[in-house]
């Protein structure tokens, strides 16, 4: 007689055979095996994929920032710049010319350190119908051309009138110890004086005259 206790009950009532419950135990390991996941070669292949998920969430997480160029620039050290001036040597020597007859005016100028000394010397009134010419010359440390700001003016001498009103003629001159001259030039008669502004603060000599030619 067939041993019916463990025999497995479906839900119409009837009892299984043994063939029926080979078939029930196959179905049971096939819905065991759907609830436990999927297969291991399926869970293989999407080992990848997690792998470059983690690998893409440190990166963005642990990056930093390149520096920006202005930033690589300030970090550079620069090489220092000496601001000493460049020694240009001895300034070029002046020879102030002697006296002659009929010599108008002149002023001469020297320096000790930063300071300058005028010394004007008079001469003899100026002559109707007679020209003259005007020599200056001025020598510094650093020469420098006629757009400097030097010039040269003559003045009025007449008692009462010498630093007083605008000159009556003026003109510039380069402050590089050249001997520059203006000649054929026309003056009102009487006396008149000559002067020097506007020279450089390194100026080592000047000098500016009117003689008769």
């Amino acid at each position: 007689m067939e041993d019916t206790r463990y025999a497995v009950r479906p839900a119409g009532g009837a009892r299984h055979t043994s063939a029926g419950r080979a078939a029930y135990s196959r179905h049971m390991r096939h819905r065991r095996s759907v609830a436990a996941g999927p297969p291991l070669h399926a869970a293989a292949a999407l080992l990848p994929l997690v792998g470059l998920l983690a690998l893409g969430a440190c990166t963005s997480a642990g990056a930093r920032p390149s520096p920006s160029p202005s930033a690589l620039v300030g970090a550079v050290r620069l090489p220092e710049v000496s601001l000493t001036p460049i020694d240009p040597g001895p300034a070029p020597s002046l020879e102030v010319p002697a006296r002659v007859s009929g010599e108008v005016a002149r002023v001469v100028v020297t320096s000790a350190g930063t300071r300058k000394s005028f010394r004007n010397v008079p001469g003899v009134p100026i002559a109707s119908g007679r020209t003259y010419t005007v020599e200056v010359a001025c020598s510094a440390r650093r020469p420098s051309d006629a757009s400097a700001g030097t010039s040269y003016a003559v003045y009025d001498a007449a008692p009462g009138t010498w630093g007083h009103g605008e000159p009556l003629y003026s003109r510039p001159f380069a402050c590089d110890g050249s001997v520059q001259r203006t000649a054929d030039l026309g003056l009102p008669t009487g006396r008149v004086q000559i002067d020097v502004r506007g020279l450089p603060d390194d100026t080592v000599a000047a000098y500016a005259l009117i003689r008769p030619e």
